[in-house]
């Protein structure tokens, strides 16, 4: 197993308190995904803030090779070992795919690429999808063709797509590349979202519309 270093940005002491459960948090997903993936060397970055996701109190970003940054809310209930884990086991895909292909710089591969690390979220730390994986397909629907028309697109709007604006609803990236991925995994019931870290993205466009 490659080496994972902690970074705690705690100069004022706002992670003291929930130190040692955030690290141990941490370092028992990277031991269960590293069961799943071997992953290189990591560095991830660790601070307080208040810019969590509801209902998890933390958030995760990856945006390069080799580094997470992780945001968590010490005071907020809903930051639980669960709720971290599971936000650290999807930016961890992340990390595998940007030694691979990257995350991508078009909708497809920024689709492909979520879809991918909810699934091996699920894979590692079990239980249900995120809330943001599972709008209903009604909801879904309309944005296929929009999105199989954006799909080669680097000018995507990534914020509308993956946030919500106009007539777009908050989430809407996150559900279909999730639901894409499960179109893909039915059909090839010997694959997992570990062994798809490396694949391009457009292998999985036709799933789109079974998604």
């Amino acid at each position: 197993m490659h080496s994972l270093e902690l970074h705690f940005i705690n100069a004022r002491q706002s992670l003291s308190a929930k130190q040692h459960e955030i690290s141990t948090a941490l370092q028992h997903t990277w031991q269960l995904a590293n069961t799943h993936l071997d992953f290189n060397a990591l560095d991830v970055v660790v601070k307080a803030g208040q810019f969590v996701l509801e209902g998890k109190g933390c958030l995760g970003y990856t945006p390069e090779p080799g580094l997470v940054y992780l945001t968590v809310d010490p005071q907020s209930q809903d930051l639980t070992q669960e709720s971290l884990s599971r936000m650290f086991a999807h930016e961890l895909h992340h990390a595998a795919r940007w030694d691979g292909p990257g995350y991508g710089r078009t909708l497809g591969e920024a689709l492909v690429s979520e879809g991918l690390a909810g699934h091996f979220s699920l894979d590692v730390c079990g239980g249900e999808p995120e809330p943001w994986e599972t709008l209903e397909s009604a909801m879904l629907s309309p944005f296929i063709n929009r999105a199989l028309e954006q799909w080669s697109q680097h000018w995507y709007d990534h914020n509308a797509w993956f946030f919500g604006s106009g007539d777009m609803p908050r989430w809407c990236g996150y559900s279909l590349g999730f639901a894409l991925i499960a179109a893909y995994l039915r059909d090839h019931p010997n694959q997992n979202a570990a062994r798809l870290s490396g694949e391009d993205a457009s292998q999985f466009q036709a799933y789109l519309v079974r998604s």
